[in-house]
């Protein structure tokens, strides 16, 4: 997995550029000429996004991506139970109270050391909650992203490259930009090319490499399209060739917010592990963020090159 062992870290302008080039490259290599790859570009410095997209969206058949910006480092992992709404809000709330208490102790240190100072307790709170706030979106990166979403670029490219040159038509896979800080990339895609994929799925890869437990999560809209009747038996049918668990759930919260939201039918796919509690994603935005199953994508590349022949 050479994405993971020399390009694991994609936060910065400059190291998505060394990225951008190395995909070019690779993809060339593979028998993508130089006018099916495209790096679609908006925004200047912290807020610019560049998407790289594979084929041309308006004649595919089908979309996947998966986002290759990568996180800041974050204190406390952002803990995700994408088929257990209870357990997924709680989750965000006490992140949230923790953020809060972490910012108010610093506030209380500060004003305690400047005597019990009240006006210095209460800005030193406010500086606080802002650079912890900074340094989510924006802040140091984070050195390990094996599955946070290195894992899903793995498995992107290896389709790319295992697929027959005559299917690879019905395909446009685009690695958007910018989900880390907000969605920016895949909004922008969407926005760019709704006329020729508003009624497309797209088939989001994220956190697809830590858990044998293989979730796919859509909507009313999506379900009644065939291809994601195709898709599921696809991925079923593969199921028994792979140490995997699949499970397909339908999102009837958004309890994944990753990049197939911005999309009118978007399906959303990742890994889970598994608990006494139910199916969840750890570890993801912290340096504990090191496993990708290559089970994982080699079922996962098996399932979409089966389901893209059948289209």
């Amino acid at each position: 997995m050479e994405i993971l062992q020399k390009y694991e870290i994609r936060k910065s302008n400059k190291q998505k550029s060394v990225f951008i080039d190395y995909m070019k490259k690779r993809l060339e290599a593979a028998g993508y000429g130089a006018e099916d790859i495209t790096v679609e570009e908006k925004g200047h410095g912290l807020f610019k996004s560049r998407n790289i997209v594979v084929g041309n969206p308006a004649e595919a058949e089908i979309l996947f991506g998966g986002h290759y910006d990568t996180c800041a480092w974050m204190p406390f992992p952002n803990f995700m139970a994408p088929t257990n709404p209870v357990l997924f809000w709680g989750y965000q709330i006490l992140l949230t109270v923790l953020i809060f208490v972490t910012a108010a102790l610093v506030g209380f240190l500060a004003g305690l050391l400047c005597g019990n100072n009240g006006a210095v307790a209460y800005f030193g709170f406010l500086i606080a909650l802002i650079v912890l706030m900074i340094q989510l979106m924006f802040g140091f990166r984070n050195k390990h992203t094996a599955n946070d979403n290195t894992s899903g670029i793995i498995t992107l490219t290896h389709l790319l490259e295992n697929l027959p040159e005559e299917q690879r038509k019905k395909v446009c896979v685009i690695y958007f930009d910018n989900e880390e800080k907000g969605l920016f990339g895949s909004s922008f895609f969407y926005k760019k090319h709704k006329k020729h994929i508003k009624e497309k799925i797209l088939i989001n890869l994220d956190c697809v490499g830590d858990g044998k437990n293989i979730v796919t999560m859509a909507d009313r809209r999506c379900r009644k399209d065939e291809k994601y009747r195709l898709f599921t038996e696809a991925l079923n049918q593969e199921e028994k060739n792979f140490d995997v668990n699949y499970l397909c759930r339908k999102m009837k919260f958004m309890m994944f917010p990753s990049d197939q939201m911005n999309f009118k039918k978007g399906i959303g796919v990742c890994s889970l592990k598994k608990s006494p509690i139910g199916y969840y994603v750890a570890r993801i935005h912290t340096y504990f963020d090191t496993k990708c199953r290559k089970e994982n994508v080699e079922y996962l590349v098996k399932a979409m090159c089966c389901f893209v022949e059948k289209l």
